[in-house]
Order: structure tokens, then sequence, then C-alpha cells
């Protein structure tokens, strides 16, 4: 199957180490990949692993208003290290969802690509807030949004539905008044990290 480089957006940041750019048909087969991961995939929806079917659902993605799906890449490499998306935007309040964040393995991307959405939904969109909502028993994600400095606003009884089972999820917010201080925070431990990585 030949793939094309079709774009919905063309939104693109760099940190220290790391970027993202926008999602494009060519990167179907990475995706799928990734989700296929049985270590990766315990708290998300399922999908399809036929690359056909996730063609299809970007061919569908690159029509919806309002959603940013991203890879996240090593900036000098473009090796890609997973995706991440801001979606469920609410025009009225200036709002935004982020999430369908997944990194390989043995990506060391995770504190740069949640600074680099938020970056995205700040700088960029100029929201007003980003919230992510996480399966409770995913206790690891639910600790970095902890530790990263977004307060959680929520408990969402039975609001996701995990291989047919009703999930409860943990709302995590940060608004745009809160992230110059938190953007600052983060990229002094980005920048120290990436230096230690280039020793």
């Amino acid at each position: 199957m030949r793939l094309r480089k079709r774009v919905r957006h063309s939104i693109s940041l760099t940190c220290a180490r790391y970027r993202l750019r926008p999602v494009t048909l060519e990167d179907a087969p990475f995706i799928v990949a990734l989700r296929a991961d049985p270590l990766l995939n315990r708290f998300i929806h399922e999908i399809s692993l036929r690359i056909e079917d996730q063609v299809a659902w970007l061919e569908r993605y690159f029509l919806r208003p309002g959603d940013y799906y991203f890879i996240v890449e090593d900036a000098d490499s473009a090796e890609p290290q997973g995706t991440i998306g801001l979606y469920n935007m609410a025009s009225e309040s200036s709002c935004a969802e982020w999430g369908r964040w997944i990194l390989k393995r043995s990506s060391m991307a995770a504190l740069e690509s949640a600074w680099l959405i938020y970056e995205a939904g700040f700088s960029k969109l100029q929201l007003a807030s980003l919230c992510s909502r996480t399966l409770v028993e995913n206790r690891g994600v639910v600790s970095f949004h902890d530790s990263f400095g977004a307060c959680r606003v929520a408990v969402l009884e039975q609001h996701f539905i995990i291989r047919g089972e009703p999930k409860s999820a943990i709302e995590h917010r940060i608004t745009a008044a809160e992230w110059p201080m938190l953007r600052a925070r983060h990229y002094s431990t980005v920048s120290r990290l990436a230096s230690r990585a280039q020793r």
C-alpha cells in the first residue's frame, strides 16, 4: 500500500531532544505496531491491527475540526517515539482534552512530549485550559500528571469502556494562567536531561 503525506494541521514544535509533528498517512504502520504492543495497550481502547483500517481512521481524522494528532519524534534522527493529540475542543470555553499518548517502550520522551503538548495548546492554539483523563488503575500515568503539576479535578465514574468493561478515570487540568510557571520549571528539567544525554 502506497501512503500519502496528507496532514490536517501544520503545527510543529521542538523542545530539547524531541519534537511534535503532524501525523500523516505514512505513520499508519508505526501507529498500529505501537498499539499492538501488549505492554502499551493495557489501558487504552483496542483498535484494528490492519494498516488499512488505521489509514481509514486517519482519513476521517483529517476531516475533523478541532483535532490535532502528532507524532513524537527524535529531533535529530526523526525516529518516531510515539503519538499524542489534542481533541474534544470546546469553542465556547476554549478548552480541550489531550491524550492518544503512547510512547514506545525504549523512549525517554515522556516529560518532553507532555511539555510539548501543553505548549501546543497554550502557545499555538491559545486555549484557556487543557485536561487529560486517565484510567484510575493506570497508576504510573496518574502519578505522572500529579508530579507534572496538573490538578485533579474529578473522578469520572465508568468513563471509558475498555475491552467491554466500564472503567473510571481521573481528570487532571492545567490552565493557561498556570502554564508559564510549569513551562519554565519543566523546560529547565528537560534541558538538563538533554545535556546529560549528549555527554
